[in-house]
């Protein structure tokens, strides 16, 4: 299967790789691992009806602030 992601995409890929993931594939099963978890307890509905996201930025921030980026 081939997946094309959008350059925000890759790029938060990237990120996860550089904080510590082995590589694009591991990213991907553990964000749709915790997708479907989110799915199964009902998370997802609330993220969907305004909730606050945060933007790659702010992630970054908060991952280098932790020391898992750099």
């Amino acid at each position: 299967m081939t997946i094309e992601v959008k350059p925000e995409q890759q790029r938060m890929i990237d990120v996860a790789v550089r904080s510590g993931y082995r590589d694009s594939d591991e990213v991907i099963s553990t964000a749709l691992a915790m997708l479907l978890e989110d799915l199964e307890d009902g998370a997802v509905a609330g993220a969907r009806t305004g909730e606050q996201s945060f933007s790659l930025d702010e992630v970054e921030a908060e991952l280098r602030s932790i020391g898992k980026l750099t």
